[in-house]
């Protein structure tokens, strides 16, 4: 997926400045959409929102067909999207899945999981342990799924994956997106 949308300007992690580097290596290598800043005051799913709003993902690309798209219409469905939530200390796995997870087929994470863990783990240390995670479903952590992997849609791709976090004045959100 070619995304035409300017990457933020980097952000200070504070104590890890390798963290940053480690995240915007990974979202290269995976393609995935990746945001890190300062906990501005959003809501979970508004700040989703506004980090997807200038991908594409969230309106139909062709603008005169006439069958409906899955993805939510304003920040507030997005917010109810964003139905689980996920524990601080269980949100490195998450993190990591939704990284490195393909959501259509079924294989590998490949070389890059050992990367994709330890950033997740960096994050979750970066938002603390008073962070507040949440995500759309288990398309990506399927570990947690307990048989059901189901999401609800943050995107209009066929499948999406999203994981939010804010604290310790920090705010993230990592969106991965897959087509069959």
């Amino acid at each position: 997926m070619n995304l035409s949308f300017e990457p933020p300007p980097p952000y200070d992690l504070g104590p890890d400045p390798d963290l940053g580097l480690w995240l915007a290596e990974v979202a290269r290598e995976t393609d995935r959409i990746v945001h890190l800043g300062p906990d501005d005051g959003r809501g979970h799913g508004q700040l989703c929102w506004d980090v997807l709003e200038p991908t594409g993902l969230l309106r139909p690309h062709c603008g005169h067909c006439t069958h409906g798209h899955s993805g939510p219409r304003s920040a507030r469905q997005t917010d109810t999207a964003l139905k689980i939530h996920v524990p601080p200390q269980e949100a490195a796995p998450w993190i990591a899945a939704t990284l490195v997870r393909n959501l259509v087929f079924r294989g590998e994470d490949g070389d890059i999981r050992p990367v994709a863990e330890a950033v997740g783990a960096g994050l979750v240390a970066l938002l603390g342990p008073q962070a507040q995670w949440r995500a759309n479903g288990y398309a990506a952590y399927r570990e947690g799924a307990r048989g059901n992997v189901g999401w609800s849609p943050v995107t209009e791709a066929t499948f999406d994956a999203a994981v939010v976090g804010i604290g310790n004045g920090h705010a993230v959100v990592i969106v991965a997106t897959g087509e069959d």
